[in-house]
């Protein structure tokens, strides 16, 4: 996969964050839709960030690279503290929260098909 890949996977989380937010908010109750909503931006938020990072990574020299991935540690640290702040003080359900950080996998397998196809969804 090449860079491109990431930006792709990054405007798919984002459209599909918001049609799983618009369908939960519509048919499902107040809990999960807010659990949803919190999942879907952590998750896009952290998908950002990671493509952030690995933009870094891939043009920085190969001896400075350490530097840069250490970053992915924090931002896991970060993510996981967010999500467990967001189901111990807010009136979500973790259910809905799992949901929605599940966005993400649907992102990676369709741009993955498409890479094994060739077909091109969003450029």
């Amino acid at each position: 996969m090449d860079p491109k890949s990431l930006e792709r996977i990054e405007k798919l989380n984002y459209l599909f964050a918001a049609a799983l937010i618009l369908v939960c908010v519509v048919l499902t109750p107040q809990r999960v839709a807010l659990g949803v909503t919190i999942g879907a931006v952590l998750t896009c938020a952290n998908f950002s960030f990671i493509r952030v990072l690995v933009q870094r990574m891939l043009v920085v020299h190969p001896d400075k690279r350490g530097a840069t991935a250490f970053f992915f540690v924090p931002k896991m640290a970060g993510l996981l503290v967010a999500a467990a702040l967001a189901i111990f003080f807010l009136p979500i359900s973790a259910i809905g929260l799992g949901i929605g950080f599940s966005v993400f996998l649907l992102s990676i397998m369709v741009e993955s098909i498409r890479f094994m196809t060739g077909a091109a969804l969003i450029r």
